[in-house]
């Protein structure tokens, strides 16, 4: 699909300039351009310029991309399409793999079976008389022992025991077994987070599945098409085939009310679709509250490190880890908490080449949230050879917004999506931003309304319309509710936040204003105002009938009547075209009005606080508006009253007093919170540069193209809870140390 696009997008583009690129040199050499292009003749060039850049950039992408061997949607048995397959899930297992914090502190993981926790097939006619834990032989590898389960089994463990790790490793090595047997299946890594439990039947599913299946096929299909590249339509039929084997991860990392349903999807999916090997994930606690266990062949459990593992381990290693060494024999209670291969790795990134009295020195953690504080305070003051550098300040808070807003989501995710996409304002409200958003924003975006209206009507028609625009403003204003509240703070850089606000602002009204008043024009008095009735009676119809109040319907009935007859004389006695534009602008602006309302507090609980008064940013933005007319020679005598009629009667015939948010609202809305966030520092402009910044500094990890999650749930759960000014003072601090010991 990204392809068809990509063509598409570059045969548009490249067939304009060709049509272009011949008027622009007949008009270079003083030929003549045809008639409709006349009036844009000096936007030719810029426009050749901007045409070839676009077909330029995307045909680099498309030239990345056919880098990587692709799967062919048309025959799923082609033989280049497991061919291709095979080497884009073996790129993915590299990528994740070296990319992981685990894959820097490798230890052997010791492994007890436990047969009793799942449902055995066998065990449904004959009473099972093995389901006592027993050891796994330590020179077992998990693929041998995913050979003796039958190649059906569950992996559990603590969290951070090495499930992921011990998955991927034997998604490795089914991969090499799959490159040198055609017949066996290639092996998948899917992240169970993102399954809803969605329940729906739509086109191209197996009328034969359950909705539940039949969405979790779904759901399926597009992960494999999103990180292997497998085309839904081949996908399906390898699943059908029995090619694929399904190594799930992460069972723990559904959503709560969706686990119990993973059960009898399998297990429907087991009896509907060749599934020749199965593999799950899942910490052990969250296994054991379950209502269904699984109905798989064996399980495995992770058993904690051993205090001899971590002692051989940094034996291993040697002197770097002295400072790890002398922390962990300070204090007898980390011995409790290195326990895993997470917090190993925690504690050798944390004191790795530090000298020992430093570290006796500097104290130790003895709990886990000082010890993930030490870690986060070392990683991120170590030096690293990245594009962008960030202050303590900038990195903590961005990686603080990032955890909260990703543990936020649906399911126990570690996964960093790349677009905000939550409602309103998420819960996430902070002073600071409160702060822009009531106190800079709010003034900005009403003066801003009012000064291009303004400006607009002044020199269309004249003083007397531009009072008539600036005081609908100041009206509307007033009307309730008003939203905003008082909040007490500061932000970092208000003033020229609020200029970019109103010169952006009014920007945008001018063109939205020019643009209607042309499209009134274009259309012609009567048809224009056929549009507006037709708009007007359709909202105020929709409100009559929804609106079961008698005294509502008749205050509607009688504002109706109000506008019919003002409209009936003024078009009576005037220009029908002036009053046709001032209807347009009187709408717009109550519309308008009624968006700022609901831009900054969607969401945000009304308190009983007093707002500001707005007042003199509306009249600051109607005395701006009448200075800048005047300097630039608008005729403020020219009166138009029917012009002023048209703003009257569209002010009053526009819905401003609802309290119901206009449709945009919510998406503005939290357009406008995720821009404050970026402008307070709390998320990054630059996106893709500070996800690497992170990764080089095994905060997040790499898990694909322009993929990133958190090392960890437990690392990004510590950063969600931390204050992010405290930690960052303490990131400063352990840089102030490593530079004075240069």
């Amino acid at each position: 699909m990204r392809a068809l696009l990509r063509g598409v997008v570059l045969v548009v583009t490249v067939s304009l300039g060709l049509v272009l690129l011949p008027i622009a040199i007949n008009v270079g050499t003083g030929g003549t351009a045809p008639a409709f292009l006349e009036p844009y003749v000096g936007w030719v060039w810029p426009a050749i310029g901007v045409l070839w850049v676009v077909a330029v950039l995307t045909a680099l992408f498309e030239l990345r991309d056919r880098r990587l061997p692709t799967v062919s949607s048309r025959a799923a048995d082609q033989p280049r399409n497991r061919t291709n397959a095979i080497a884009r899930i073996d790129r993915y297992y590299s990528e994740r793999r070296t990319s992981s914090l685990a894959w820097r502190t490798r230890v052997a993981l010791a492994l007890d079976e436990h047969p009793g926790v799942v449902v055995r097939p066998y065990d449904l006619f004959v009473q099972p008389l093995d389901s006592a834990p027993r050891q796994v032989p330590n020179e077992a590898d998990i693929a041998g022992v995913f050979d003796e389960l039958q190649d059906s089994m569950l992996i559990l463990g603590a969290p951070g025991a090495g499930k992921t790790t011990l998955l991927l490793d034997l998604a490795q090595n089914l991969a090499e077994q799959a490159q040198v047997d055609k017949d066996q299946p290639m092996p998948v890594v899917v992240d169970l987070a993102g399954w809803t439990a969605e329940t729906s039947h739509s086109n191209g599913d197996d009328p034969n599945d359950s909705s539940l299946l039949a969405g979790f096929v779904r759901w399926l299909l597009y992960e494999l098409d999103d990180r292997y590249g497998i085309p839904p339509a081949v996908g399906r039929t390898w699943l059908c085939d029995g090619h694929l084997t399904l190594l799930l991860d992460g069972l723990d990392e559904i959503a709560e009310p969706s686990r119990a349903k993973l059960a009898p999807v399998l297990e429907e999916l087991r009896h509907n679709y060749r599934i020749p090997q199965l593999a799950v994930t899942c910490r052990t606690n969250d296994y054991e509250r379950l209502p269904h266990q699984l109905k798989l062949f064996g399980a495995v459990h992770i058993r904690p490190l051993t205090k001899e593992q971590v002692l051989d381990y940094f034996a291993t290693v040697g002197p770097a880890l002295d400072g790890a060494r002398a922390a962990i024999e300070q204090d007898d209670a980390l011995w409790e908490l290195v326990n895993s291969p997470l917090m190993l790795n925690v504690m050798v990134l944390a004191y790795r080449n530090r000298a020992p009295d430093d570290v006796i020195a500097r104290g130790v953690a003895d709990l886990r949230r000082e010890l993930f504080d030490t870690y986060i305070c070392e990683v991120l003051a170590r030096d690293r050879q990245t594009a962008r550098q960030y202050d303590a300040k900038t990195a903590v808070r961005r990686l603080w917004c990032l955890a909260w807003w990703t543990r936020k989501r649906a399911g126990d995710r570690t996964a960093v999506p790349r677009w905000m996409m939550p409602d309103g304002w998420y819960g996430l409200s902070l002073p600071g931003v409160d702060y822009l958003a009531h106190a800079v924003c709010l003034p900005a975006l009403f003066a801003a309304l009012t000064a291009g209206v303004t400006l607009v009507m002044v020199a269309q028609d004249g003083a007397l319309a531009g009072l008539a625009a600036a005081g609908s403003a100041l009206l509307l204003v007033h009307l309730l509710p008003h939203p905003w509240q008082k909040r007490e703070g500061s932000g970092p850089d208000r003033v020229l936040l609020f200029l970019l606000i109103l010169f952006g602002g009014t920007a945008i009204t001018v063109v939205v204003i020019v643009a209607a008043l042309g499209l009134v024009e274009l259309l012609t008095a009567k048809p224009a105002l056929v549009v507006e009735a037709a708009l007007i009676a359709g909202a105020y119809g929709v409100e009559l009938i929804v609106n079961h109040n008698n005294r509502r319907r008749l205050l509607l009935g009688v504002r109706v009547a109000v506008v019919v007859v003002a409209s009936w004389i003024t078009l009576s006695l005037g220009d029908p075209t002036a009053f046709a534009c001032g209807v347009a602008v009187g709408l717009l602006v109550a519309q308008g009005i009624r968006m700022v309302k609901s831009l900054p507090t969607d969401h945000v609980p009304t308190t009983a606080d007093k707002g500001w008064r707005m007042d003199p940013w509306v009249a600051g933005g109607a005395v701006a508006a009448f200075l800048v007319a005047v300097l630039l020679g608008a005729d403020l005598a020219s009166p138009q009253l029917e012009a002023v009629a048209g703003i009257v009667v569209g002010t009053v015939a526009a819905k401003a007093w609802r309290r119901r948010p206009p449709v945009l609202a919510g998406p503005l809305s939290r357009l406008l919170h995720d821009s404050l966030l970026r402008w307070s520092g709390y998320l990054p402009w630059h996106r893709r540069a500070f996800l690497q910044y992170a990764a080089d500094r095994y905060v997040l990890a790499r898990t694909g193209h322009a993929q990133y999650s958190f090392i960890h749930l437990l690392v990004r759960d510590h950063l969600a809870e931390c204050s992010p000014d405290v930690l960052a003072a303490k990131v400063d601090l352990r840089i102030a140390e490593r530079a004075a010991r240069r």
